[in-house]
């Protein structure tokens, strides 16, 4: 498997996990009408406009899952909180610690700028929550409507003591 950064060619197969994950992922936490209408050309097009930093985990020449990430959007957080905007892996490839190693580069990449970082998910996607929060991440007690029947929760996670964590481990103390 290879965690690496998103190339153009990559943007079709990005899409695909995309549309494929919600179809999995959220069966049952999404009503199946609003599922039932979505479209691979729909996701195609819309990665096509994204442009946010995006990291893969590949498998045999083949992208299983994705993580795009950058500064956080909500005015609530500090300019110092980068935001998790998405992170799926093919059903196949999940619980495998896949989705562990995506979230650990995109901290490397983003503990520099960032001391904070938050994202969203579905209030009843309890998978995914725990997930999360195996990542040291946490409710923070914000509530967005995704749509009259669903609920996001904002989760939170401080970085910079990994950053401080990693002085120490290597001799050097912060003051």
């Amino acid at each position: 498997m290879l965690i690496r950064n998103k190339q153009e060619s990559d943007i079709e197969a990005i899409a695909k996990v995309h549309y494929e994950s919600w179809l999995t992922t959220y069966r049952g936490i999404v009503p199946d009408s609003y599922l039932d209408q979505l479209t691979l050309s729909s996701y195609i097009e819309r990665h096509h406009k994204f442009n946010a930093p995006c990291i893969v985990a590949e498998v045999d020449g083949e992208v299983i899952g994705f993580l795009m990430y950058g500064k956080d959007k909500d005015e609530d957080t500090s300019d110092t909180c980068g935001e998790i905007m998405v992170i799926y892996l093919l059903e196949a490839y999940q619980n495998q610690g896949i989705g562990t190693r995506l979230m650990q580069e995109a901290e490397e990449e983003m503990k520099d700028k960032y001391d904070e970082l938050s994202l969203w998910v579905f209030e009843d996607n309890h998978p995914t929550i725990k997930f999360y929060e195996k990542h040291g991440f946490k409710k923070d007690g914000k509530i967005s409507d995704f749509s009259k029947a669903l609920k996001e929760v904002r989760m939170m996670k401080r970085i910079w003591y990994i950053v401080a964590m990693n002085f120490k481990v290597h001799g050097l103390f912060l003051y």
